[in-house]
């Protein structure tokens, strides 16, 4: 059924049964019947689906009983290059948008945190990937939440476990724990849905004459998604601990 449009269901519809129907009233059959178009997703080869299902069952056994006093991050990075990512555009037939840049391939590194039960979201700015940067923003989060505990879910990327983030887990004295999600599995992280939601709004199919633009673009994201937290809520598709074991 996958394989079916609105155009070869009114094809087959009008050859088989005779029945003419407008594309939009095929469209609405299709929603009659349950279906729903869907944006595929990847599925990675090595991802093992018995530690994915471990994960959700850890996961519901914490938040079966999840105290006021500790704080749900879901934490990961992403790269924002100089070159404009570019999306499709309605347009006449023979015209042909086009998107200014330049040689500079200039790069910066994004460290986010999100909170899918409160809607916060957290970010630091680095030029490189490193466990020192990656510690820093550890402490950035443990003095935002000064009163709380939190539980902080990574990806297992090399610069999330070392020394120097084992000391920052040290000098915290238990009000922060890293729980690693399963391997190759990103779309258990609901930060990722905050990334593309960045590009959408930053990056795609926009040129900025300087670095300095770009970062404050991001910066300007940031600050109108902290304004947003029903919205980072219903993007994260988590609204209670229960809801959050179900969707993974």
């Amino acid at each position: 059924m996958s394989l079916w449009s609105t155009k070869l269901l009114k094809h087959f519809l009008y050859t088989r049964c005779g029945v003419d129907y407008s594309r939009e009233r095929v469209r609405q059959l299709f929603h009659e019947l349950g279906f729903r178009q869907r944006r595929l997703r990847h599925h990675h080869l090595r991802a093992d689906p018995e530690e994915q299902a471990a994960f959700v069952i850890d996961l519901d056994i914490l938040l079966s009983q999840w105290p006021k006093d500790w704080e749900l991050l879901f934490v990961d990075e992403a790269t924002v290059r100089r070159h404009p990512t570019l999306t499709a555009r309605w347009c006449l037939v023979d015209d042909v948008p086009e998107v200014p840049t330049g040689d500079d391939h200039t790069k910066v590194h994004v460290y986010g945190a999100v909170s899918p039960l409160t809607g916060r979201t957290h970010y630091r700015i680095r030029p490189t990937l490193s466990k020192g940067h990656f510690a820093d923003f550890l402490k950035q989060l443990s003095r935002y939440y000064r009163d709380k505990k939190i539980l902080l879910i990574h990806d297992r990327a090399p610069h999330h476990r070392g020394r120097a983030i084992d000391e920052v887990v040290k000098a915290t004295e238990g009000s922060l724990m890293l729980m690693p999600q399963p391997r190759y599995s990103p779309e258990f992280n609901p930060q990722e849905r905050i990334w593309k939601w960045l590009r959408r709004v930053v990056t795609h199919d926009h040129w900025f004459e300087s670095l300095s633009e770009e970062l404050q673009a991001i910066r300007d994201f940031f600050c109108y998604v902290s304004g947003r937290k029903a919205e980072v809520r219903q993007l994260c598709t988590i609204k209670t601990p229960d809801s959050l074991v179900a969707l993974l």
